[in-house]
């Protein structure tokens, strides 16, 4: 037992208690992948180091999604959302909330195209294709980006604008979130039963 108010240390716990069943061990993204994702790998200031992040979580769930065998991929279950339904359903999910974010951010910095993204229905038919259709994403939001590198944070706080879902977002955050929805996505495949 520590002493009062010191933090435990993880690793005097019992293994049963630290793993979680028999899932595979984390695997966290190196910076070695970033090259793979952006055409800016390691960009100073929030922005790049946002993306960077982004891409590692990239990484870290396109890896997690190559590890399930093409039936197990496809299979559905019942689900309130559609969108998790199936490992499948989260991929497209991802894919297509990427390619959102890019555009709401691009909006907002008057480079978007007239029309939002449309994934069509036979897009990430394999766990494999994943990865090709989350690095399109990538560099849509790198081309939406573009002009934010040397921003202040008090000139990014100032390009503010509504997302769809209802909040009041700025680049700067909006990409945080990006970076938390993949990470969610990926813990969730992670768990899938």
């Amino acid at each position: 037992m520590p002493p009062d108010g010191a933090i435990p240390d993880p690793s005097a716990r019992p293994a049963a208690s630290r793993d979680a069943g028999d899932r595979p061990p984390l695997l966290t993204a190196s910076a070695e992948v970033l090259p793979a994702w952006l055409s800016r790998p390691g960009a100073t200031g929030g922005i790049g180091a946002l993306l960077d992040e982004a891409a590692r979580a990239a990484e870290d769930l396109c890896r997690v999604v190559e590890s399930f065998d093409l039936a197990r991929f496809v299979r559905e279950r019942e689900a309130a959302d559609p969108h998790t339904r199936s490992p499948r359903a989260v991929a497209r999910h991802v894919v297509r909330a990427a390619h959102g974010y890019a555009h709401d951010i691009a909006a907002r910095m008057q480079r978007a195209p007239a029309e939002r993204f449309s994934l069509s229905d036979d897009a990430v038919a394999t766990p494999h294709e994943l990865r090709p259709a989350l690095r399109e994403a990538f560099a849509a939001t790198e081309h939406a980006v573009a002009d934010l590198y040397d921003l202040s944070e008090q000139e990014l706080s100032a390009l503010t604008f509504n997302v769809r879902w209802g909040p009041t977002y700025d680049p700067d955050m909006l990409l945080e979130h990006a970076v938390c929805h993949l990470l969610r996505h990926r813990r969730q495949l992670e768990r899938w039963g």
